[in-house]
């Protein structure tokens, strides 16, 4: 986000919310925090948060930040996949596993 966009967006706060003033150090301090924002996410939560808020937002209340790529759903789906292929083998072999000796005791299956 640009300057000339972080005034606009504290300009439009400041005239739906009369209490909320602009100074020198508001302006450095939202420009700060909001540089790596996007203008116009940024700008569609400013205007749902006036439609329902009385008071004016806090950078918390309005702020987008980039989405950081992961490659967490492919793993999500490899474990899924070789999960899948273990039960499936488990269920073809239909051989029960052998209960651990410390289970053993506790269980009313016969380890085997």
């Amino acid at each position: 986000m640009t300057k000339k966009e972080v005034v606009k967006l504290l300009a439009l706060i400041e005239s739906v919310y009369s209490n909320f003033i602009i100074k020198d150090d508001t302006l450095l301090q939202w420009f700060e925090l909001c540089s790596e924002m996007d203008f116009e996410k940024v700008l569609a939560k400013v205007k749902n948060h006036i439609r329902k808020s009385p008071f004016p937002p806090a950078i918390s209340d309005i702020a987008v930040f980039p989405f950081e790529d992961n490659d967490f759903p492919e793993t999500l789906q490899e474990w899924m996949k070789k999960g899948r292929e273990r039960i499936e083998c488990d269920t073809l072999s239909n051989k029960r596993r052998s209960i651990p000796a410390w289970l053993a005791e506790y269980s009313p299956r016969k380890s085997v």
